[in-house]
């Protein structure tokens, strides 16, 4: 019986991707290495560059959310349209297509 093996599979995948067209650079080997050593798994950059888009994304959606004034006014007529139009749809005055 044979064994599948994370090697198997992998030598399997680069085969495949080579087929369309991909290139297959060994890391290492490559003209410009993420790691110190290969062995390494933190990788400094990749990590400061998501915090860094973390941290942008945050700033933008705080001056939302920190502004009680756009919530309540969508909350407000949200509420409106949904006690004007609910009745009618249960009455059947309001017919939906699906």
């Amino acid at each position: 019986m044979n064994r599948i093996t994370e090697s198997t599979i992998e030598k399997l995948v680069i085969k495949l991707l080579k087929k369309q067209g991909y290139q297959y650079i060994y890391a290492p080997d490559s003209d410009t290495p993420e790691r110190n050593r290969f062995e390494d798994v933190l990788l400094p950059e990749r990590l400061q560059s998501a915090v860094g888009r973390i941290t942008q994304n945050k700033a933008k959606t705080s001056d939302i959310k920190d502004d009680p004034g756009i919530n309540s006014k969508q909350i407000s007529t949200l509420e409106k349209l949904r006690d004007t139009l609910l009745p009618k749809l249960m009455n059947g005055k309001v017919r939906i297509k699906v």
